[in-house]
């Protein structure tokens, strides 16, 4: 069983920051991935994804195409106990809504993670 701070963190019962554990612990690792902008993190340049960059793209099945091998590619990278069992896009505006559904390798247990990117 996986523990430890979840994202964002939180202040928990007994102490900064709040634990979280299992699967509710991949679930915020896969929303920070995904949220981070590519070259944010100061020592880890490759670190995150460039979903923000595809906002501006027409909303048809290009843009569902390019969000879900974006999602695959940096969470094979970064999150290997999972793999993707379906990715989802909608955009609602300024913002494009993202819904992932994966499956963890470990226990076989399926969670879903729904988050959206806006333009800023």
């Amino acid at each position: 069983m996986w523990r430890g701070p979840g994202f964002p963190l939180e202040r928990g019962l007994y102490g900064y920051p709040k634990v979280k554990e299992g699967i509710n612990l991949i679930k915020d690792s896969i929303k920070q991935i995904l949220t981070t902008r590519k070259g944010e993190r100061v020592m880890l340049r490759n670190f995150g994804s460039n979903l923000h960059k595809l906002i501006f793209e027409p909303s048809d099945e290009l843009l569902e195409e390019l969000v879900r091998v974006e999602v695959e590619e940096v969470i094979k990278e970064w999150e290997p106990r999972v793999e993707i069992v379906d990715v989802q896009t909608e955009r609602q505006g300024h913002e494009v809504r993202v819904g992932i559904t994966f499956r963890v390798i470990a226990t076989g247990d399926i969670g879903h993670v729904d988050f959206g990117i806006r333009a800023l």
